[in-house]
């Protein structure tokens, strides 16, 4: 592999690894500050047993917290990559199943509750897009100068700022045909 192609993989690793980690960071704050409401969140999903609520509910904040925080560190090591593509992964289906189950009217649980959402295409594309930047950080590693980190970090920071400006447009209310918004 050219020292070109090798570069700008090693830099996608890093900016799809700060852009998802933050991503996680986020999910999993917000869901540890509403924990109380998170098991019948997963419950809205009808995917798991009754009795597996409350157990998923109580994991799935520390898990995407560990993941946050490996795929922030400096360490090179695919797992923690593979890991969260496979925890969006997951999402992405749950998210689908039900929206083609017809119960698209149910919250995505996304974790940001300002931002209530409804399931839709547009969720489940997120997650995808999310599981490709991720893909860079599993054919990479090694050495990178410091501003080719810095660089790339500071390109995930702004990926993770489009991530909740896009978040944000997609939580609007539907206009009328006169532009006006319900809420």
């Amino acid at each position: 592999m050219g020292a070109a192609l090798h570069d700008l993989l090693a830099a996608a690793a890093v900016a799809g690894r700060t852009c998802a980690g933050l991503v996680f960071l986020l999910a999993a704050t917000q869901k540890a500050q509403h924990w109380r409401i998170l098991p019948g969140v997963i419950a809205n999903y009808r995917l798991l047993p009754r009795w597996m609520n409350g157990p998923a509910a109580a994991l799935l904040p520390p898990a995407e917290m560990v993941l946050a925080i490996l795929l922030l560190s400096a360490l090179f090591n695919p797992w923690p990559s593979l890991a969260a593509m496979a925890l969006l992964t997951l999402f992405a289906a749950a998210m689908a199943i039900n929206i083609r189950r017809g119960r698209d009217h149910i919250d995505c649980g996304c974790g940001e509750s300002f931002l209530r959402q409804t399931l839709n295409g547009t969720l489940v594309a997120r997650n995808g897009l999310l599981v490709v930047l991720l893909m860079p950080a599993l054919a990479t590693g090694g050495h990178m100068t410091m501003p080719m980190i810095l660089t790339a970090t500071a390109a995930g920071i702004g990926l993770f700022l489009l991530y909740l400006l896009l978040n944000v447009f997609a939580a609007l209310p539907p206009a009328d045909a006169r532009g006006h918004r319900f809420a």
